[in-house]
């Protein structure tokens, strides 16, 4: 057989994959191979998540861990029997200990409360209180801080300090005595300091990363600063944050348009890629829109 000539191979040959690649470039311009960018936002909600997750983590062994000093059933034992100077030890002992952590831990706030809603010790600022709440039942944690088994924590919901006037996630744990919660141990943890955590890294070219609370609202966004400071009397949420929403779609809408925790999404014109993950009380929501 004849040998053919070279150059009419390779041009058969570019043409060949000229035509592939040209088929190729139109595939990936339809909707259905947009897919692409699912499983890389998802990639990323999963790393912001576990961020939050590992920060929860580290926040409540850290409460147990300290919980589990004498000086805090100590300080129980010497009030059942009347032993004043023994309490008044403990409580020393309680306030160093609150301190320590505070530094530590980057903590805003810290105290002991008793089962009827009076502080026993509260630290703010690095500094001791002497001005002691006796009605702090009222605040949203107490009752299921107190529900809670030993050596285990509660995650609260986000609320604004009154010790500190920012918006804070705080962490309990109880303090049993005579087979029963005597007290529980709380401290704060300032929003912006997760805010940061959250946004360290860029998210990338149109792409955004949400945390939303469990009432619909934004309370990290990477595309934007969220102020936590309470500059007045305010505290409603509302005042603060905004309501999430992707091209007029509440995340329960959707979650029910996607039918799981991430896809492709069409809302306003526009298609997007969207991942979710559910931390505690929130969810890292990632968006990339499409082009």
């Amino acid at each position: 057989m004849p040998a053919q000539p070279v150059m009419p191979l390779v041009r058969s040959m570019t043409i060949k994959f000229a035509a592939v690649l040209s088929l190729l470039v139109a595939f990936a311009a339809t909707p259905g191979c947009a897919q692409a960018g699912v499983p890389e936002l998802r990639a990323i909600v999963a790393k912001r998540a576990a961020i939050v997750r590992n920060m929860h983590d580290k926040a409540t062994r850290a409460i147990v861990q300290v919980a589990q000093d004498p000086a805090f059933p100590g300080y129980f034992t010497a009030l059942h029997e009347a032993d004043a100077g023994h309490a008044h030890d403990a409580k020393v002992r309680i306030d160093q200990i609150s301190l320590a952590t505070q530094e530590k831990f980057r903590v805003e706030e810290m105290c002991l409360i008793d089962a009827s809603g009076a502080e026993v010790s509260r630290i703010v600022q690095n500094q001791v209180a002497y001005d002691l709440s006796t009605a702090e039942e009222s605040n949203a944690f107490f009752a299921p801080s107190f529900a809670t088994a030993p050596r285990a924590t509660y995650i609260a919901p986000l609320y604004i300090s009154a010790d500190v006037q920012k918006w804070v996630l705080a962490y309990t744990t109880p303090i049993a005595f005579e087979g029963r919660n005597a007290a529980i141990l709380h401290y704060e943890h300032g929003l912006d300091v997760y805010q940061a955590a959250l946004n360290k890294e860029p998210a990338g070219a149109d792409t955004y990363i949400l945390a939303v609370d469990s009432h619909g609202f934004i309370v990290s966004d990477s595309r934007a600063d969220i102020a936590v400071r309470q500059p007045g009397d305010e505290a409603d949420p509302a005042s603060y944050f905004a309501a999430f929403s992707l091209a007029g779609l509440s995340l329960e809408e959707l979650r029910a348009r996607l039918g799981s925790e991430q896809g492709m999404i069409e809302a306003g014109g526009a298609r997007y890629a969207v991942a979710l993950q559910a931390v505690a009380d929130w969810t890292i929501v990632g968006v990339q829109l499409q082009h």
